[in-house]
């Protein structure tokens, strides 16, 4: 199998960045280009907050807009990772982060999702699932799952 279409969603995280690594170490070896994805579940709820209480419609709009702004920047230092010739874009999208995931990948084609797992367990895990679970579960592509240990992608 060729991962020429690389999805790394991006939490921000050293857990993401750990992720990304393996992806950029993937693509050189595949020829593969990267998409990066950052999912903001709290900037949807912010931008739903005006249609509660409508006087606040303006505020929302600003918070909404900065807040967007902030992310789009942070992910920018994520780009920095990827060298030029594996890059293929990044994007916020606004939603449920599992849900955004997969019908990126669905909409790019991707070959794969490399992603990290944060080692969540007991009742935070029981209760709220894991988006990493979740997209292993329900997307239609590979899903390559990283966790937070030293790892080499090794070319056969």
């Amino acid at each position: 199998m060729h991962f020429k279409k690389i999805l790394v969603p991006i939490d921000f995280s050293h857990f993401s960045k750990k992720a990304l690594e393996v992806a950029v170490q993937l693509a050189e070896c595949c020829g593969g280009k990267i998409h990066l994805l950052h999912v903001e579940e709290d900037i949807f709820h912010i931008q739903e907050i005006h249609k509660i209480h409508p006087p606040l419609e303006k505020i929302c709009d600003e918070m909404h807009k900065q807040f967007v702004g902030a992310k789009k920047r942070s992910l920018e230092q994520f780009k920095s990772y990827i060298p030029r010739n594996l890059f293929a874009g990044a994007v916020v999208k606004e939603g449920h982060a599992f849900v955004e995931i997969i019908k990126f990948a669905k909409n790019q084609c991707a070959d794969v999702i490399v992603m990290a797992s944060h080692g969540r367990s007991g009742l935070r895990h029981a209760f709220l699932g894991s988006t990493t679970d979740k997209v292993s579960r329900k997307a239609g592509c590979a899903v390559l799952i990283i966790k937070d240990k030293e790892c080499k992608f090794l070319p056969l």
